[in-house]
């Protein structure tokens, strides 16, 4: 029994030296996968591109900076330990330095740019820094990150610079345009040069931009057609050209001009005697060819319309474009040619003449397509002549400036919240 006792003791000894061991060597394996650790996140750190000092949260003392940090500054690592963050404040700012400390504090992060850091050299750099609260050493610190914002800055600049040179070109543009407008509002008929015409008339005209392809026109006529006795006429058209805005203006004025011409010629003394005048004219001004890919395709529909107030008699022609007549509850459409002003075909064919009988207190209008082609409704889908034609013989019966004021209202309540498609143009006339 007593051999049995050192040996005891020596297996316990030898026992407790394999736990102190392993104990030893796990301890040291912990340690060593800490500092690998350490190292690994102090070479993040190192390795960052935005500049990173741990302060103090009482005195804002540098506890730590990394290499970012100190060459964005001008410094060594060492030089910006020994200083404060409010000695990379302008003196100015120090208020704002420690409201700012406070306010980190307060709610655990930050990111301000409203305070520049100071370089060694004195420079104001401009700063954007994310602030947060971080435990440093035992106790709590602000870790912040800063990124030079110079760069960002001067894009800024430079793209607030060019903003504002095309704002300014804008505005150059836009005041032109309206210049223009000026002009063509003045070359379309006053509201007294209609009345005298047509006395019993409206018109509703709604560009779709500032200025527009959509026009009309009318004129007193003293027509002397071939074996026939003179007779005055009231001339009225409208007319849809080319696209819209600058370009249909500039087909407008081309359109209007010719227009007047036709007024007098001896020669012209029908609606499809002016309408193949108006084609010849255009061709002959914008140098048009029908199998040249270069000439100006630009042309215009149209629809004219010749009234004899006095013996209610209606002349009419068209490009493209119909006259509605409604007597009633009868309702009558002339259809125009289908073929518009302009070299679209190599041989020019000329546009016929309708006429017809009218009786007192028919109602005749005239209309470019953009009414019927405005999209809208419940399903956004277009208006329609259809719907159109209904519009018409609802309110025939109403006066004119009634008629034109319920067609704006069904209008704007079918467009909603849709963009305005096309221009607009509309003229009824009772006779």
């Amino acid at each position: 029994m007593i051999l049995y006792i050192p040996i005891a003791v020596a297996v316990l000894a030898l026992a407790a030296g394999v736990y102190f061991f392993l104990s030893s060597r796990k301890v040291m394996t912990q340690f060593t996968e800490l500092n690998k650790q350490v190292n690994n996140y102090q070479s993040i750190i190192d390795q960052a591109n935005d500049a990173m000092i741990v302060i103090d949260i009482v005195d804002g003392r540098i506890h730590q900076s990394n290499p970012s940090a100190a060459q964005l500054l001008g410094y060594t690592q060492k030089e910006l330990e020994k200083r404060s963050l409010f000695d990379l404040h302008p003196k100015e700012d120090l208020d704002k330095s420690s409201s700012i400390v406070a306010d980190v504090w307060e709610k655990g992060g930050l990111i301000y740019k409203d305070i520049p850091f100071i370089t060694k050299s004195g420079e104001l750099l401009p700063v954007e820094c994310s602030a947060k609260v971080a435990p440093f050493a035992g106790r709590p610190a602000i870790v912040i990150y800063a990124r030079d914002i110079r760069e960002r800055l001067r894009l800024e600049r430079e793209v607030s610079m060019q903003a504002a040179i095309i704002e300014q070109k804008n505005k150059d543009i836009t005041d032109s345009i309206n210049y223009a407008r000026r002009i063509q509002q003045a070359i379309l008929p006053t509201a007294q040069e209609m009345q005298a015409v047509l006395p019993d008339h409206f018109v509703l005209y709604q560009p779709k931009d500032i200025v527009s392809g959509d026009f009309y026109w009318c004129s007193t006529v003293n027509s002397t057609p071939s074996n026939d006795a003179p007779r005055d006429l009231a001339v009225v058209a409208v007319v849809d050209c080319t696209g819209h805005g600058v370009p249909g203006a500039f087909m407008s004025i081309v359109g209007y001009t010719i227009l007047n011409q036709t007024v007098r010629e001896a020669a012209v003394n029908t609606p499809s005697e002016a309408l193949n005048y108006l084609n010849k004219e255009v061709i002959r001004t914008l140098k048009q060819k029908a199998d040249e890919e270069w000439s100006v395709k630009d042309g215009m529909d149209i629809a004219l319309a010749a009234i004899d107030l006095a013996k209610y008699e209606l002349e009419f022609a068209g490009a493209n474009n119909p006259v509605y007549v409604v007597r009633g509850e009868e309702f009558i459409e002339l259809n125009g040619d289908k073929q518009p002003i302009g070299a679209y075909m190599q041989e020019l064919k000329p546009f016929t003449n309708h006429k017809l009988q009218l009786q007192k207190g028919d109602v005749i209008y005239l209309f470019t397509d953009g009414y019927a082609d405005q999209f809208g409704g419940p399903k956004g889908k277009k208006f329609r002549y259809k719907q159109m034609r209904e519009l018409m013989m609802r309110i025939c019966r109403r006066p004119m400036a009634e008629q034109r004021a319920e067609m704006l209202k069904v209008f704007e309540e079918w467009k909603g919240k849709h963009e305005q498609t096309d221009d607009v143009c509309v003229i009824g006339v009772r006779v």
